[in-house]
């Protein structure tokens, strides 16, 4: 695997409101196929999603993002693997495989790839409701 490019080729701020109204006391219903679903939050603290990636393998992915928070994730479908690169590993991407029901707290570079397809994989996704994500090329 390459190394990726340290040059931000784009950034966007998250704002209130960051998240959907939604029914309380009801299930909510997930998008299939669909990358990132904000599902719910509470303002000035959280926000909730589904995240399921496009790519099926770490070679299709052509962009990484990093937020100014931590994003939790825990797989809840399928299979999906992170793909985390950051400067501790001199640029070097390091894939990890989610398993179910074990968190996994991301600070770095980041993008995921479902390996038995594009959107064959879920991960819910916490995250504060309020932060600027910047994009960089592979």
């Amino acid at each position: 695997m390459k190394k990726i490019s340290k040059k931000v080729s784009r950034k966007v701020k998250v704002t209130h409101p960051s998240f959907p109204k939604v029914p309380l006391n009801r299930p909510l219903k997930i998008k299939q196929k669909k990358v990132w679903q904000v599902l719910l939050g509470d303002k000035n603290h959280y926000r909730v999603g589904i995240y399921s990636p496009k790519f099926s393998s770490v070679n299709e992915i052509n962009e990484f993002e990093k937020h100014t928070i931590k994003e939790f994730f825990m797989l809840i479908e399928g299979n999906l693997s992170l793909v985390l690169c950051d400067n501790k590993n001199k640029g070097r991407k390091k894939i990890i495989k989610l398993k179910p029901l074990q968190p996994v707290f991301v600070d770095t570079w980041h993008n995921g790839f479902c390996p038995d397809g594009p959107f064959t994989g879920k991960a819910i996704v916490v995250e504060r409701d309020l932060f600027t994500t910047f994009y960089i090329n592979n």
